[in-house]
């Protein structure tokens, strides 16, 4: 009986340890709420909608929240209050997971900047950057920030020819006529017209400043390859893609992916990168399957081989996507039986009920396809994750011409290759 009772108290010894050890190794998050009158705490990884994403949403109740899960790998997210889900955005504070008990203090959005982070390493890194990354560049930047800001507020940001167009845009409810509107203020932007000379001048005093900028985090990255900057490595080439040297940007996922092997952000990085390097004018695009509404696999290689192809990826909630779309439907119908044709592929979520009920009344008679839920990564392929799409002119070889042409710049490519 004596001998009973020191093994069951052993055992209980033991289980409680194996118990705690356990609770150890998993994600504890907790924290309680300022201020605020919010139901619920938003994490949101990199690349995800919210709209229409399998979000993270953690209740909050008597302002307090509480989520426990066990991670295959560390994670960055970003966290957000979670009324931004129905305003479409809103403030946001990273935050790094990873198998360790974390603390959280939120404040309202007004005052997102008292949040405190209280555990787990990498949060203690990232407060580490932030901190030196403020204080060599906050004395320099903010004064040019607030003095942007105050142009803004009295109307003297922009140039003349930016207000008119912006006026306009205020104006007109029409899709299509907002469609040409935002095309003349991009090439007002891109020949640098839209500013007033005040916001010029400032625009010439910070630009060096983001320079120094970029800089100093890239050296961080190089020189630190945990998962906080590989969380700067995917904002990059997600958000700034445009300005990205594509040799210097491999370089640096080598270092990243090397020290994260197996993690599922090098696919995503890799992905992105293929994009950014891949879908360029001059170059061959890229083939997918995707089902069209009959469940019909299609390769896109197979139906535009030979012929002068317009893909568009664009999707039903997309306004500008479908006023862009229209503009193609007298091209369509004029050069469909001289070697054009055009691939639609929408953009879903969930299920594909608007789009049947969408290209009933619309009529397009050209071949769509479906991209459901992301299923094929065919966004994240083209490089337009995080938009509704985007439209690609590709010739009779395959290479593409054209990036979110105009139907007159499409015209033009056909008059002088189909005619």
């Amino acid at each position: 009986m004596k001998y009973i009772t020191k093994f069951t108290l052993l055992f209980a010894i033991l289980f409680f340890l194996n118990c705690s050890k356990e609770k150890e190794q998993s994600l504890l998050l907790s924290g309680k709420v300022i201020g605020t009158e919010t139901k619920s705490i938003l994490l949101v990884k990199p690349n995800q909608d919210m709209r229409f994403d399998s979000l993270i949403e953690i209740p909050v109740e008597n302002g307090k929240f509480y989520f426990e899960s066990k991670l295959d790998n560390p994670e960055a997210v970003n966290l957000f209050l979670g009324e931004a889900k129905e305003n479409g955005g809103g403030r946001f504070m990273p935050l790094f997971l990873e198998n360790k008990k974390i603390d959280l203090t939120i404040h309202s959005e007004e005052e997102f900047d008292k949040n405190v982070t209280n555990g787990g390493n990498l949060n203690a890194e990232y407060t580490k950057f932030k901190q030196n990354f403020e204080n060599k560049f906050n004395n320099r930047i903010k004064p040019l920030q607030d003095s942007i800001s105050a142009l803004f507020k009295s109307d003297e940001y922009h140039s003349d020819k930016a207000k008119l167009l912006y006026a306009e845009l205020r104006q007109t409810k029409n899709q299509d006529e907002k469609v040409v509107i935002y095309k003349k203020l991009d090439d007002l932007e891109k020949s640098g017209e839209n500013l007033s000379p005040k916001a010029k001048e400032l625009d010439n005093k910070i630009k060096p400043i983001y320079e120094e900028q970029k800089l100093f985090k890239q050296n961080y990255i190089e020189n630190n390859p945990n998962l906080v900057s590989y969380s700067f490595f995917l904002d990059n080439l997600i958000f700034n893609k445009e300005n990205l040297d594509v040799n210097s940007t491999k370089k640096t996922y080598k270092i990243l992916s090397d020290a994260h092997q197996n993690h599922p952000y090098n696919e995503l990085a890799s992905n992105l990168i293929n994009a950014i390097e891949n879908i360029k004018i001059g170059k061959k695009y890229t083939d997918f399957s995707a089902p069209d509404l009959n469940g019909n696999e299609i390769k896109l290689s197979e139906i535009i081989n030979g012929k002068v192809a317009l893909l568009d990826l664009w999707a039903t909630w997309c306004g500008p996507c479908i006023a862009k779309s229209r503009t193609m439907v007298p091209l369509y119908n004029e050069y469909k039986d001289k070697g054009f044709t055009i691939i639609g592929v929408a953009g879903e979520f969930k299920n594909t009920d608007r789009l049947v009920k969408f290209l009933e009344k619309e009529k397009w008679q050209w071949t769509n396809l479906i991209e459901l839920d992301r299923q094929n990564n065919i966004w994240q392929k083209y490089g337009v994750d995080g938009g509704g799409g985007g439209i690609f002119l590709i010739d009779e070889n395959g290479i593409i011409l054209a990036k979110d042409p105009t139907a007159e710049e499409v015209r033009m490519e056909l008059e002088s290759r189909l005619n």
